[in-house]
């Protein structure tokens, strides 16, 4: 092999060399700019998404109404002794017999059923003050519902919505004491306040009746 021919072979290789590296430089360099390239899209995709998502969809913080909030127009109010304050002597029991005072006698029976009211009572009291829940203040409000004691019942009805103002239980007591009392008009108004935010069966079935008794 002549020394010309040598040259131009080493000439070709160092040529083939210099191109190798230049195609190995030039697909580090586009697989680079593609790597951040997709790096980028994602992260600022990403970014956007929660963007929009925080910004369309906002926060909904519904307030439900207690019985508390009702303002009564057309019964008179109820003397609210204060839970703090609360006694369970007989001065302080809607059921106290303060006839037991005086001369006059009832009859042996009724006089044991009002000697059992009293007791119960006494005892429902001083668990509601042992733990104030809702299931005490509406089992006091029970209590006075089926004794027709109709203004204990909203007392104590109004005192159990403050503990769960998403239950049906007080709202629908609430509504047949005012209906009991005379006061349909704020038996029904009641009964759709509730509804307008909480839906339950038993509150709409007793709505359509109490608008039935026109």
């Amino acid at each position: 092999m002549t020394s010309s021919r040598f040259e131009e072979l080493e000439k070709r290789c160092a040529r083939l060399k210099k191109i190798r590296i230049i195609r190995l430089v030039s697909s580090l360099a586009f697989l680079f700019l593609g790597a951040f390239g997709i790096y980028y899209w994602l992260n600022h995709t990403h970014q956007g998404i929660n963007e929009t998502t925080s910004t369309s969809v906002p926060e909904v913080n519904v307030s439900i109404p207690l019985l508390s909030d009702i303002n009564e127009t057309t019964t008179p109010r109820v003397e609210v002794i204060p839970i703090s304050q609360m006694k369970t002597s007989s001065e302080t029991l809607f059921l106290a017999p303060h006839v037991y005072k005086d001369k006059t006698k009832l009859p042996s029976a009724e006089l044991e059923e009002a000697k059992r009211s009293l007791n119960e009572e006494q005892h429902l009291i001083k668990v509601f003050q042992a733990e104030q829940n809702f299931s005490n203040a509406y089992a006091l409000a029970h209590f006075y519902f089926e004794r027709k004691s109709y203004s204990e019942v909203i007392l104590w009805t109004k005192e159990a919505s403050k503990r769960d103002s998403h239950s049906d239980l007080p709202w629908i007591l609430y509504a047949k004491a005012k209906f009991y009392l005379g006061d349909r008009a704020e038996a029904i108004r009641s009964l759709e306040l509730f509804l307008g935010y909480i839906n339950s069966k038993e509150a709409q079935e007793l709505l359509n009746f109490y608008k039935g008794q026109e």
